[in-house]
């Protein structure tokens, strides 16, 4: 393994440290390659496992995305000042797509007269909800994890809540483990329905919480730039964090809002119309 270009996760246990590596690299946690890093915690509260991953050995994620660069998601934090704008923005309304891979024929141009098979049947909502069962079962087995799901296909979104013993252990650190497991579980489920269907995993209200937190923030920061004018930048979000600030402020006749930069975490900019 290339120690000059490893990366290193840490965990309560092994799993979650190579769940935080998946969650991080956008792939299952199959695809992650890794070495165990023996440290010396001393007088500590809590032993950590730590592992080193060389992101030149981890596969692509489903969606055809690679690696992305590790931003810590503190959404909560005071906002920095960008003294210019960025060069590359995105349109919020392409935000938060996650698009499958592209059709076989289209890429490579064949006939379309050429006989193809027939396309398997469309899975039926329990069938969405039963193959979201046995995912989010792995995912928690994985991470070792004594808790219990309620998952119901609501529109095109699986609203799936979590309770048991250890429950507590998935909000921690800002809810990273809920974070990891929402955005691998349509991963995972792709390889059994062969296209991205959106989660939104919640505990106890944490995701009502933490939204209410962010829509409060985006109003705030928005009338600081109305009093003060300038552009206000927020610290890296994931794209679901990104999304609650986008429409937060979509109505809002005086700022407009974007995302900048390129990976999983980005930061969105707050301006003056």
């Amino acid at each position: 393994m290339n120690a000059m270009n490893s990366m290193f996760f840490s965990g309560e246990t092994e799993a979650r440290a190579i769940l935080a590596a998946a969650n991080h690299f956008g792939v299952s946690p199959e695809q992650i390659a890794f070495d165990r890093v023996e440290k010396r915690h001393g007088f500590v509260k809590h032993r950590r496992v730590v592992i080193r991953v060389d992101p030149a050995s981890v596969g692509r994620s489903v969606d055809g995305g690679s690696a992305e660069s590790d931003d810590r998601a503190d959404v909560v934090a005071e906002p920095v000042v960008e003294a210019t704008a960025p060069s590359a923005a995105e349109p919020a309304s392409a935000d938060d797509e996650l698009m499958p891979p592209e059709d076989d024929a289209m890429v490579s141009g064949e006939d379309a007269t050429a006989p193809v098979e027939a396309e398997a049947p469309e899975a039926t909502s329990g069938d969405v909800v039963e193959i979201a069962h046995a995912a989010l079962d792995q995912l928690l087995d994985l991470a070792d994890l004594e808790v219990s799901a309620e998952i119901v296909l609501a529109g095109e979104r699986l609203e799936i809540e979590i309770e048991g013993v250890d429950e507590e252990l998935l909000v921690e650190d800002e809810g990273q483990v809920l974070l990891a497991l929402q955005h691998l579980l349509p991963r995972v489920m792709y390889g059994e329905l062969g296209r991205i269907v959106p989660c939104r995993l919640d505990s106890r209200g944490y995701q009502d919480k933490k939204e209410a937190r962010l829509r409060g923030l985006a109003r705030r920061v928005a009338e600081e730039v109305v009093d003060r004018g300038g552009t206000r930048t927020l610290r890296p979000m994931n794209p679901a964090d990104r999304r609650i600030v986008h429409l937060a402020l979509a109505d809002d006749p005086d700022v407009e809002t974007e995302s900048q930069g390129n990976g999983y975490f980005k930061r969105v900019s707050i301006r003056l119309l």
